[in-house]
């Protein structure tokens, strides 16, 4: 019997015993990757943040924003939905920059202090860092910032970083936004055993969850084995993308559909939960 007859077998097999894919999951969404600044307003105002999130099925959200004002006015109309992550750049185009300004760890430690009149700050991110940039003093610094205010960090980058964050604390939690900068299953698996405290965010990764209609087998199984290290992400990083939330929403839903209930359950909701919604 041939390797591939095999392979096609189980793929067969595989299908027939999941869930229906129009069926999709349906309970809660804690969505651990949002967006919230200045030029979203347009598309949702603050007062609207929380009913806009509700009409996704989006119970609970981690935002990142750099605008501390515009988080407090949507965190006082919508109260505990909204977690908010202290974005460490002042235009957007600090993207590209931030790692060599000298002058950010003390900006970040002086906003983290003064904390918000609705809540504390709940994280540091998202970091966009590459491996040329890797032994930045200032991301080592925030690394070390946060891990003493024990806060994650959410980090958008390649493999390399990810190993360079666990060089400078090997007990930080990290978030790696989009499952990082190369979404392969087995090296995701490999980051997943070497870290313990590396959790994935699967935002931007619908299409390769669920492109044609079925969830590739590697990624069902690596989802399986690592249930309780992945969440998901709509990434509102655009005022399209809010304007849209509900179909990014709905793409999340029809990918978890297809795998076990209680597997779909805590990648949807139950790690969210767990790991950045306590404390309310």
């Amino acid at each position: 019997m041939s390797a591939r007859f095999l392979h096609l077998t189980s793929l067969l097999i595989a299908l027939m015993c999941l869930p229906s894919a129009a069926s999709g999951y349906e309970g809660p969404l804690f969505d651990a990757h949002l967006h919230y600044n200045p030029a979203h307003k347009n598309a949702v105002a603050p007062e609207d943040v929380g009913p806009t999130l509700a009409g996704a099925g989006i119970s609970r959200a981690v935002i990142l924003t750099r605008d501390d004002a515009l988080i407090e006015a949507a965190m006082r109309a919508a109260p505990g939905v909204i977690l908010p992550f202290l974005d460490v750049y002042r235009p957007p185009a600090d993207k590209d920059i931030w790692m060599h300004d000298p002058d950010l760890p003390e900006r970040m430690r002086a906003r983290l202090d003064a904390g918000l009149e609705t809540g504390a700050w709940r994280g540091i991110g998202e970091l966009h860092l590459f491996a040329d940039d890797r032994h930045s003093a200032v991301f080592e610094a925030l690394v070390v910032m946060a891990q003493e205010r024990g806060l994650p960090v959410m980090i958008h980058g390649d493999p390399a970083v990810i190993d360079r964050a666990y060089e400078i604390d090997p007990e930080a939690l990290i978030l790696w936004a989009h499952a990082g900068t190369f979404p392969y299953p087995a090296l995701i698996r490999d980051y997943l055993n070497r870290y313990p405290n590396l959790y994935a965010d699967l935002s931007m990764r619908s299409q390769r969850l669920i492109g044609d209609g079925f969830m590739p087998l590697e990624w069902q199984d690596l989802l399986i084995e690592h249930a309780d290290r992945f969440m998901v992400g709509a990434d509102t990083f655009s005022s399209t993308r809010w304007r849209e939330i509900e179909k990014h929403a709905a793409e999340i839903r029809e990918w978890l559909g297809q795998l076990p209930p209680d597997v779909a359950e805590r990648i949807a909701f139950g790690n969210g939960e767990r790991l950045f919604g306590a404390g309310e």
